[in-house]
């Protein structure tokens, strides 16, 4: 056995088979099943909140989760060899499809029993919290001063994409703004005065990857960016997702909206926040902020089509503001 898989066995008391690589993490085939091994860019005591927060979960009886294996001593992680590693249950069965109607369903009734299930967490004192609860306002500001550097850098560089970006800056732009000032007009502050009380978290990457479907159980996993947040972040999350793959089509938002209140309720206020967060655009922001502010990865044709399907929704996403109500 190699030095590394001895060193876990000893640290977690495991009975090793197996140790191969998947994805972006590895899989452990153990005498009582597989477990997920992840090394973790965090610091122990953000694994802490994280495992306080699923803990809280498994007690408010969602347990459809990936627990993380505690070590002999008790701890939810471990250092080997300087770096800070996770063992977590795995959840079997397939990523939940998006395109399936269904799915889409049960994920969102999950999603809503995460939330319910999440309220009054108070984390281990030893632990590093995240919370972003009234943090909506900086990042829009954030977003439109990064759009407007964009733009100043397309009219310096002049060139191809930078031609198509100014045909349309103005126009996203301004519906950030636009978003930006509904956020303060609206109940978003004492929503989030109310969330401060409650105590209640966000999954925070709520991704077709992170929902697996086994049979007539659906699992939610990869809890590394839960934090203190308002339940509707999560949920605009999911719509948006969603929406792009449907044009955005009211009547798959609403299905959307409906089974999630049939666990959770969304009030008004909560409601008119969450259109605020789907009014700003933000795959707009993500393909122009890749594009001036990172090495170009993708090649300059990926960039177009990344820009042309934005464009593409322009319409659809204005039909879809006029008609999302509660």
């Amino acid at each position: 056995m190699p030095d590394f898989e001895r060193k876990l066995s000893s640290i977690y008391g495991l009975k090793i088979n197996n140790v191969y690589s998947y994805k972006h993490y590895h899989v452990i085939e153990e005498s009582t099943g597989k477990k997920v091994l992840k090394s973790m860019n965090i610091s122990p005591e953000r694994v802490l909140f994280i495992h306080g927060a699923k803990e809280h979960l498994y007690k408010n009886n969602f347990k459809n989760l990936d627990r993380y294996l505690c070590t002999i001593e008790g701890k939810p992680y471990s250092i080997i060899d300087g770096t800070v590693y996770t063992v977590a249950y795995m959840a079997n069965g397939r990523e939940c499809d998006f395109d399936l109607k269904e799915d889409v369903i049960r994920a969102t009734k999950s999603l809503a029993l995460l939330h319910r299930a999440s309220k009054g967490y108070i984390p281990p004192s030893s632990s590093l919290g995240k919370n972003d609860l009234g943090n909506l306002t900086r990042y829009f500001g954030k977003r439109l001063d990064e759009i407007k550097r964009a733009k100043k850098i397309a009219q310096r560089e002049k060139g191809k994409f930078d031609y198509l970006l100014l045909e349309y800056i103005d126009y996203f732009f301004d519906l950030g703004e636009d978003a930006l000032n509904k956020i303060y007009k609206s109940e978003y502050f004492n929503l989030v005065d109310k969330a401060k009380i409650e105590r209640n978290f966000c999954h925070h990457d709520f991704s077709y990857s992170n929902i697996i479907c086994d049979g007539d159980k659906t699992f939610i996993i990869n809890f590394d960016y839960c934090t203190y947040e308002l339940k509707i972040y999560d949920v605009a999350n999911l719509l948006r997702r969603k929406m792009r793959k449907c044009s955005w089509n009211i009547n798959e938002a609403m299905a959307i909206i409906d089974a999630y209140v049939s666990v959770e309720p969304i009030t008004h206020d909560e409601f008119e926040v969450l259109k605020i967060m789907l009014q700003f655009p933000h795959k707009f922001w993500r393909v122009i902020n890749k594009y001036y502010n990172s090495k170009r990865t993708w090649r300059e044709m990926k960039f177009y089509a990344k820009f042309e399907e934005v464009i593409n929704e322009i319409e659809g996403h204005k039909n879809f503001l006029k008609d999302f109500q509660l």
